[in-house]
């Protein structure tokens, strides 16, 4: 059977409102290709429907990451597809951390043509695997499936980010580690507490059925990812759980020995016994009234009583 391409965008995306011109322009003269662009969140699974129906066997998402998990959400809950499609990642929002991590780093455009060449030359692509992480919020709503899940400083961080540095014109990597290196430096410069906007919170949690007592922390961080940015891999614990977990204790002590070492996922031998804690697990619940950031996307836990975090299926896609 031969390869049908299908390539759904999110029309409010960063990097596919820039590259409109030459995203439509390439379209325009691959009309083999069916191409299906959404405004609302809302619109996702009777697009991928469509897609299903016109018999779309390679399937590209052009968006950010709250897009990637949006569709694979959609993909895993409501089964559009018999068989799911063959998935590739366009790297196309303001944050493309799940597209970076499987080496995407190329604009929208010249990706996309690069891949319609290849695909319909019969290049089978080579394959890379990540297990979703299934977040189940306690509010009887769908389960969300995604990559990335932040906490507490991740959360301030994230806000501090896109208030002080996106816009600023950087590319988006960039623009993500300058909002990391600016939360480390507030940290460092103010301390903890409402002047560097990073407070901690008291916490419960329980890895695979075990509990923690309940501590304050500072910081949590999970993922399924091999990395957050290129060089920021704040993960080091050992075992076979392929959810990457790591807490920081609340007040951060020794925090500018600590930083650096934690963000490359290269600790100290004292800093466990100071609260920087790196494990691995299958599952993580979770007590927390703060949002969470979920792939860029930031969630509500609506004060209680937390959220549930487990590994769910590996999800295949292909690179070109």
């Amino acid at each position: 059977m031969s390869a049908k391409i299908g390539v759904l965008s999110n029309a409010h995306s960063k990097r596919n409102r820039e590259a409109l011109g030459a995203f439509s322009a390439l379209l325009h003269d691959h009309p083999q290709v069916k191409h299906l662009a959404f405004h609302d969140i809302s619109d996702l699974v009777e697009c991928l429907r469509e897609m299903a129906a016109a018999g779309v066997t390679h399937l590209c998402i052009s968006g950010g990451d709250g897009t990637v998990q949006a569709t694979i959400s959609a993909l895993i809950n409501d089964k559009p597809f018999p068989t799911l499609p063959k998935l590739s990642l366009l790297s196309a929002g303001m944050t493309n951390v799940i597209a970076r991590d499987l080496g995407e780093t190329e604009l929208p455009a010249p990706h996309l043509k690069r891949l319609i060449e290849r695909v319909e030359a019969g290049d089978p692509g080579e394959t890379v695997e990540r297990a979703v992480m299934t977040l189940e919020l306690g509010d009887d709503g769908p389960p969300i499936h995604g990559f990335l899940l932040g906490a507490i400083a991740f959360y301030q961080g994230t806000i501090l980010g896109r208030r002080k540095v996106h816009g600023m014109g950087f590319t988006q990597s960039l623009a993500s580690k300058i909002g990391i290196l600016l939360s480390v430096l507030r940290v460092l410069w103010y301390g903890p507490g409402a002047k560097s906007g990073f407070t901690g919170e008291r916490v419960a949690m329980a890895l695979d059925g075990r509990a923690d007592a309940p501590q304050e922390l500072f910081l949590l961080v999970c993922t399924t990812l091999t990395q957050i940015l290129p060089g920021i891999k704040p993960f080091w614990g050992q075992g076979p759980g392929r959810m990457q977990i790591t807490t920081i204790s609340h007040p951060p002590r020794r925090f500018a020995w600590a930083a650096l070492p934690a963000l490359r996922g290269k600790p100290r031998p004292w800093m466990e016994a100071y609260g920087y804690c790196s494990r691995r697990a299958e599952q993580l619940e979770c007590d927390l009234v703060t949002p969470v950031v979920f792939d860029g996307e930031f969630l509500e836990t609506d004060g209680g009583p937390g959220f549930k975090l487990s590994v769910g299926p590996t999800i295949t896609f292909t690179r070109y």
